[in-house]
């Protein structure tokens, strides 16, 4: 093997490992994803199916949906491009709800915050035992990159140091997106 390969493949591996590792410098930020700050912007009178509009980070916004007791987020770029996370699809089929602030962790890019990853507390059923459904918590990341939005991690919300656990997952870049019903 020749010393230019040897130098383009230490290059590759180099580059593609540190792609792999955490973003650094990342902060948090939080907004209501319920109540005043957001406006319904449409509701379904037989159903009650509704979705708000929400204030997000960095020129962002979110679209909170619920319909039939399941509850989900869009997340809408500064150029309008709709990302819809599909929770009720990705995390779980029984019925969810949301708790009342979105954690965003950001980086400042050229004095501009600039979202990376999201972080929501999502209350879902768990159907595991049919004779005995439960309600538990978890964490749901989702990734913020150019061009996609997705969900890419959920840490159950009652184990230890859940929050930290949720933080290091969505700073870890890149994920694979989740596709399927994951919990």
């Amino acid at each position: 093997m020749n010393i230019r390969l040897m130098g383009l493949i230490a290059a590759l591996a180099t580059g593609f490992s540190a792609g792999a590792c955490a973003h650094t410098n990342l902060t948090s930020m939080y907004t209501d994803i319920a109540g005043k700050s957001c406006k319904k912007t449409f509701v379904e009178k037989i159903t009650g199916a509704y979705t708000l509009r929400c204030p997000g980070v960095g020129k962002y916004r979110l679209h909170i949906h619920d319909d039939d007791e399941r509850s989900s987020i869009d997340i809408v770029t500064p150029d309008a491009q709709v990302y819809a996370l599909n929770y009720w699809e990705v995390v779980t089929h029984g019925f969810s709800s949301l708790g009342k602030k979105a954690e965003w962790r950001v980086a400042n890019a050229g004095g501009k915050t600039v979202p990376v990853a999201l972080i929501v507390r999502l209350n879902v059923m768990d159907q595991s035992d049919p004779e005995r459904p439960k309600r538990r918590q978890v964490l749901v990341m989702a990734h913020i990159g150019k061009g996609t939005a997705c969900v890419v991690n959920v840490v159950d919300a009652a184990s230890a140091d859940a929050n930290a656990q949720a933080r290091a997952a969505a700073d870890r870049q890149p994920q694979a997106c989740l596709t399927s019903d994951a919990r």
